[in-house]
């Protein structure tokens, strides 16, 4: 309600309207002195509102005005006549503005269209209408037993005025001044017509109901038909909304009031008693209640429909967002596994030659920078599917010892480089056996106990394995250092996305800031938790919390087939190998590693290249890349199988080598007719593995090979 430059003709036009609205009245007396409509308080409300007090000069000379034509006694009064008016408007304006001072936009709600009624109508008016026949009374123009009587009517008067005048014109009309610079009070939209949301045969129904109630109006009284018109009234407002209820309104009051004199109806000079304009008020404002009340409840199921449909636009948009980055993920992890499994092979090759002391340092770290670069491709893949809600994990049996001893193990190394006290304490309480999956908590144990290594640099770093009761029994794994800590403002940011505690970390330590985050996810996918303390400066402490489930039917945990010696197991024979792959470089790496075995390496470019071959010639093993040109690796794998099934030929075992390691990949290649799968980069020793298992089972073994798990160090 900020006061603003208003153009200079709403000076003028109250003068008029109120003019207007003075004889407009006349005919609407009740008693000498009483009319129970009075169409300018009713008028000079809304334009107060509208233009400010600007309008109580109109409203206080037209009160001068109207006191002959209201046949008021003593001239001489006239301007004390005309106070109560003018109070009451400018009582209207000041309540209504400071109740809803905080309002940035008024709507017509049926809260607000009560508080406005209230603090806009009914006190000014009760206080107006108690001051003016107070004047009546002292100047002795009406009776003091008639006091409260008459300040009961005008009050009514002025309510009834407000349903027909003010609020229809403060909602309808508003909007529009507002929009030109015409008004100070914030409607700044009219309420949504939704009439598109009305069926043609609701219309209509609707059109018959005004003409039945015209057609009822102009054929009896209203005193002997408002009970017919409160049920209309009400039907309309709750079917159709606020602007049925203000168009119904008008119609009812036409028909009570104006038109009965107009057209000379029998009962047109019928006295009004309190009771019809009391009833009429009362049906009248129900239906502005109701009304108002329907189109709310309306606007709002309209704005949650609208929402709900760019929420779903929105979520399709996100999972096309998802799919893409999942399937660019993909390719890029295979773009850089291809390069990749080519440096760490021929860095594996490279070793077993003769090397000097700093070529051996150089290789090593060469070798370590790869593995790097590998564990960072495994955590961008596995961050993908946490947040895609695609990562899963296994319930299998496993040796929960030889699991956390195995990360042990390999990690004790980088303890002894720098010097760090390496403990790890496994209570014998805690049984061998477990249900849940190995793959998964070993890369957990990588990350936190890598992390742990990472960031001590004196001191110990002690892993405990331990079964505690919390809310049942549970594993407990903690892995705890004396290492550099974390500040207390930092913990709960720590699980986010690519957060790092201190922003040299990155650059003095190393990593993505995805190890944590992806740990704290397989944790909980687990079905258990991760806690964390630390203080600055004084170490941390992790803690895994794993559901205890023993598995006491077996204590033989499943091991892979060791690689043995040849000589040993196939003496004095030799092997045909196809090995398909459109990369030369991956293709001399498996030649190489095998140079030294009894294998017989063809080469194939792509499958259509390995189909022909192997309809020529029969072979012990094929090694199949999957991505590749002319034929995929997939398709050629089906037309083998196809082939072996219409020539009635022995399974020939196919172990798709992959750049891919995403799940869904991964499982095609099998379903595709691949007996097993190894991820490149793949070490000689996975081949060897491979080839060992292969050719003595001659069967299907997929569950023993799976991706080695990530491990950000």
């Amino acid at each position: 309600m900020d006061t603003k430059r208003l153009p200079w003709w709403t000076w003028v036009l109250p003068f008029v309207v109120l003019s207007l609205g003075t004889w407009a009245s006349l005919p609407f007396t009740s008693i000498q002195g009483v009319y129970w409509i009075y169409f300018p308080i009713n008028l000079g409300v809304a334009m107060t509102l509208w233009w400010g007090p600007r309008v109580l000069i109109a409203v206080f000379l037209n009160g001068l005005l109207a006191a002959p034509l209201l046949d008021l006694p003593r001239p001489v009064l006239y301007p004390i006549y005309a106070v109560p008016e003018t109070l009451e408007v400018f009582m209207a304006w000041m309540l209504v503005k400071e109740r809803f001072k905080t309002f940035s936009t008024w709507r017509a709600s049926p809260k607000n269209i009560t508080l406005f009624s209230v603090y806009g109508i009914l006190i000014p008016s009760v206080v107006a209408s108690a001051l003016i026949q107070a004047i009546f009374v002292f100047t002795k123009f009406s009776s003091p037993e008639a006091f409260l009587w008459n300040t009961l009517v005008t009050t009514i008067g002025d309510m009834t005025g407000a349903v027909f005048i003010t609020l229809p014109g403060m909602i309808l009309l508003t909007p529009s001044l507002l929009k030109r610079g015409f008004s100070l009070f914030p409607i700044d939209t009219r309420p949504p017509l939704r009439m598109s949301y009305l069926t043609k045969k609701e219309r209509l129904v609707w059109i018959a109901g005004i003409t039945g109630a015209v057609f009822l109006g102009m054929s009896a009284p209203f005193t002997q038909t408002w009970y017919v018109f409160g049920i209309g009234l009400l039907l309309s407002a709750a079917w159709y909304g606020l602007y049925a209820a203000i168009l119904m309104n008008t119609i009812i009051m036409m028909l009570a009031v104006p038109l009965p004199k107009l057209l000379s109806l029998p009962w047109a000079n019928d006295p009004f008693i309190l009771q019809t304009p009391a009833t009429l008020l009362t049906l009248c404002y129900c239906s502005l209640l109701t009304g108002a009340a329907i189109t709310t409840l309306t606007d709002k199921l309209v704005k949650l429909r609208e929402t709900e449909t760019e929420l779903k636009a929105a979520r399709d948009q996100a999972e096309d967002a998802s799919q893409a980055k999942s399937e660019f993920l993909a390719r890029m992890s295979h773009e850089i596994r291809t390069p990749l499994n080519s440096v760490l092979g021929m860095l594996e090759l490279l070793k077993e030659t003769q090397l000097s002391k700093d070529q051996a340092r150089y290789l090593t770290l060469f070798s370590h920078a790869g593995e790097n670069l590998k564990a960072l491709i495994n955590d961008l893949l596995d961050f993908s599917k946490i947040e895609a809600k695609a990562l899963s994990v296994e319930n299998v049996s496993y040796n929960l010892h030889a699991t956390v001893r195995s990360v042990f193990e390999i990690l004790q190394i980088k303890a002894e480089e720098k010097g760090l006290h390496f403990e790890l304490q496994l209570e014998n309480s805690v049984p061998v056996q477990q249900w849940g999956d190995p793959t998964r908590l070993r890369q957990v144990l990588f990350n936190l106990i890598g992390n742990a290594l990472k960031f001590t640099s004196e001191g110990n770093v002690k892993v405990i394995v331990k079964i505690v009761n919390e809310g049942g029994e549970k594993i407990s794994i903690e892995v705890q250092d004396t290492g550099i800590g974390i500040p207390r403002e930092k913990q709960a940011k720590l699980f986010s996305p690519f957060f790092q505690a201190d922003v040299g970390i990155s650059r003095k330590y190393g990593g993505t800031g995805l190890g944590l985050v992806i740990s704290k996810n397989l944790v909980e996918i687990m079905g258990g938790a991760l806690e964390m303390k630390s203080l600055a400066g004084r170490g941390t402490t992790f803690r895994i919390l794993l559901p205890h489930r023993p598995d006491t039917t077996t204590h033989l945990e499943k091991k892979s087939s060791p690689a043995a010696a040849w000589s040993t197991l196939f003496p004095n024979k030799r092997f045909r190998i196809l090995l398909v792959d459109d990369s030369e470089d991956n293709r001399v790496l498996i030649i190489h590693y095998l140079k030294n075995l009894p294998f017989d390496c063809e080469e194939a470019v792509n499958g259509q290249e390995a189909v022909e071959k192997f309809k020529a010639k029969r072979y012990d093993l094929i090694f199949m890349d999957m991505q590749m040109p002319i034929m995929t690796g997939y398709k050629a794998t089906e037309t083998i199988r196809h082939w072996e099934e219409e020539m009635k030929l022995p399974h020939t075992p196919i172990i798709a080598l992959t750049a891919t390691a995403v799940v869904e990949d991964l499982e095609r290649t099998l379903t595709s007719g691949c007996d097993a799968y190894a991820v490149k980069p793949v070490k000689k020793s996975e081949i060897v593995q491979i080839l060992v298992q292969s050719l003595t089972t001659k069967s299907p073994f997929k569950d023993d090979f799976n991706e080695p798990p990530s491990a950000t160090m």
